[in-house]
């Protein structure tokens, strides 16, 4: 069985445990998370819990043999391999155990696979015998509302504009994001926090404004765009980097795509900032901006993203500030 992460959280506090739970995705804090809220629903003895991080191929046996012992004093057993690279013998050993598995024991099973593979043998068996969650990163509509979730069971609100900042800057990584709203809860000192409140928090410079690389491409601003992209690129870890611009200027484009459709269908104005979460004030410009900008034009410069995205996803010699440099360009060009 296939479940989503809020369904793994609900089965765990209602003390229900599988045999076997295979956590894929690109996820690793997300996954890690869930691992230690598993630990506090299942709250295992020394007796009965065992944590693998080294070498699996060199502890598979080991890992089978321990998921194979029956609980001492207890219902069940917590069995976890926490090293996310797991070989091909490995994967064999997991995989002819969870066709006959113990029931007393939950074995869980990191993978640092992306997405996973339905003819694949360990995956096939744990599906089988447990569950497979797969952690995808959030979309950025998805991280905001969960920032401001979060910041609800803390006891204050987080503004839209305060989340939207917070998403621009850290990325849709749950363990950065949650960071980062933390600083910002704290930066507050209020039950509220606002937009300029999260952006302080961050340690925010005029120079690096999270929302500045997505207005100078929707300006289609091609000197100040390339200029502000090099000194995106420069603030931290380029593929980290890399990723995070991309996703700025797609977004851009998406939006810009999504406005011009809902004025070709008379949505007015007021819903179509509603829509597209647009602030009457930061975005004041941005419907007159599409003036200029075709919907076909639009579409094309989309795809031209999304080949982008691609490349430099499947193609890694790439160099990934090249690519962007080359996109910016393109988007810019003739507008």
């Amino acid at each position: 069985m296939e479940l989503r992460p809020a369904e793994l959280l609900k089965e765990w506090r209602a003390g229900t445990f599988r045999c076997v739970y295979l956590l894929a995705g690109e996820e690793a804090s997300a996954k890690r998370e869930a691992l230690e809220q598993l630990k506090a629903s299942f709250k295992p003895d020394d007796f009965n819990y065992r944590e693998f991080s080294a070498d699996v191929d060199d502890e598979a046996a080991a890992i089978v043999s321990e998921a194979a012992t029956l609980p001492v004093f207890s219902d069940r057993r917590l069995v976890v391999v926490s090293n996310p690279k797991i070989p091909a013998a490995a994967r064999a050993a997991f995989a002819a155990y969870l066709k006959d598995p113990v029931k007393t024991t939950t074995l869980v099973l990191l993978s640092e696979e992306r997405k996973v593979d339905a003819k694949d043998a360990l995956a096939s068996a744990a599906a089988a015998a447990g569950a497979v969650c797969v952690f995808s990163p959030l979309k950025e509509d998805e991280a905001q509302a969960r920032l401001r979730a979060e910041a609800k069971r803390a006891g204050k609100e987080l503004s839209e504009e305060a989340a939207q900042a917070l998403v621009a800057e850290a990325g849709t990584d749950w363990g950065v994001l949650k960071q980062e709203l933390e600083k910002a809860l704290l930066f507050s000192g209020s039950t509220k926090v606002t937009g300029e409140q999260a952006l302080e928090s961050l340690g925010y410079r005029k120079a690096s404004d999270p929302f500045a690389l997505a207005r100078l491409i929707q300006d289609r601003k091609l000197k100040e765009s390339l200029s502000h992209l090099r000194r995106f690129l420069a603030e931290g870890k380029p593929e980290d980097q890399a990723f995070r611009a991309l996703s700025q200027i797609s977004s851009a484009v998406s939006r810009q795509l999504k406005a011009k459709r809902m004025q070709a269908g008379a949505v007015p104005e007021d819903a179509i900032f509603r829509a597209l979460r647009l602030h009457s004030y930061w975005d004041r410009d941005f419907l007159g901006r599409l003036t200029r900008l075709p919907e076909a034009r639009l579409r094309a410069d989309l795809k031209r993203c999304l080949r982008t995205e691609t490349d430099l996803k499947s193609k890694t010699w790439l160099d990934a500030r090249v690519e962007l440099e080359h996109l910016v360009i393109g988007l810019c060009a003739s507008a």
